[in-house]
């Protein structure tokens, strides 16, 4: 048995845990409806200034009179306040994510081996008798992890009341739960390490030309892509879209947020790449064509 201790200092780690997954989640929704909100006010805002145009036209040469922009400022403003709640949320989601990931790392699984089930090849473990992890919590981690629901990591798959592992025996089920929950542990440690310097790494992609169609290009692919097919993709040259990627694997990026296939020399997002195009994403959207026309400006 275990000791009641324990059992309490696991389920008030859950109950933080359960909690502040449950708030992500909310923010998440929240944030993803202003988005829709923002799109339909950047709409409105499209239709006014056109027939702005036309009636400030008509007042200048048929009447003699300065335009009027009261309804544009109007529009403007209401998408400005909408901007601004959409970072505020975005900071929010941002900062959500860094600490379940530290409540996360630093969590006491809630995996009583007493319950060990063994039925052929397959063992189950029971969570300790009235904690759990919510279908949420688990969502959120797979979430955080660009992992599909259930999560299954290093050869055991996680439940909101179980875990499975395929196994025969008891010791060879506990070895395996051992396996990954240490492995899943180093791998949100390097999560974390990301996360530290994302919004850094947000700011100088944002302040550059090249670097943010080049990685924008990467990550809606979700597949490796050549030199050439990223120039083809941006609009740079074979020349400028090599160099800007062999800027990104140098030691000035730490992290870098790039790798190259030493078999087809072809490139593709890190896991530090991936989670700071999603923050990149939040902060700032993707605006490739905004971009290639700052470059030509430039």
């Amino acid at each position: 048995m275990l000791e009641q201790s324990l059992i309490e200092k696991v389920r008030k780690n859950m109950d933080e845990l359960n909690r502040m997954c449950g708030f992500y989640a909310k923010t998440k929704q929240e944030y993803e409806k202003l988005k829709i909100w923002r799109e339909a006010v950047e709409a409105e805002k499209k239709e006014v200034e056109e027939r702005q145009k036309k009636q400030d036209k008509f007042l200048e040469v048929v009447l003699l009179a300065p335009p009027k922009t009261t309804e544009i400022d109007e529009v403007s403003g209401k998408l400005q306040q909408i901007t601004t709640q959409l970072e505020n949320l975005s900071n929010t989601i941002n900062n959500a994510r860094t600490d379940i990931l530290q409540k996360f790392k630093n969590l006491p699984f809630p995996i009583d081996p007493h319950t060990c089930l063994i039925n052929g090849s397959v063992t189950k473990f029971k969570t300790i008798e009235g904690i759990a992890f919510t279908e949420e919590s688990l969502q959120t981690l797979c979430d955080l992890l660009d992992s599909p629901y259930p999560l299954s990591f290093e050869g055991a798959t996680y439940y909101p009341g179980e875990i499975i592992v395929n196994a025969t025996s008891a010791d060879e089920a506990m070895n395996n739960v051992v396996q990954s929950v240490a492995a899943l542990r180093l791998k949100i440690s390097d999560l974390l390490s990301a996360y530290s310097k994302i919004d850094e790494l947000c700011e100088r992609i944002k302040s550059s030309n090249r670097y943010a169609p080049i990685l924008e290009a990467l990550f809606k692919a979700n597949k490796p892509l050549s030199a050439a097919e990223l120039a083809q993709q941006t609009g740079f040259n074979e020349g400028i879209a090599y160099q800007a990627c062999y800027n990104m694997l140098r030691e000035g990026w730490t992290p870098n947020p790039i790798k190259r296939n030493p078999n087809d020399g072809k490139f593709s997002l890190t896991t530090t790449g991936e989670i700071t195009m999603k923050r990149y994403a939040e902060k700032y959207g993707f605006s490739q064509a905004r971009i290639q026309l700052e470059f030509e400006k430039n």
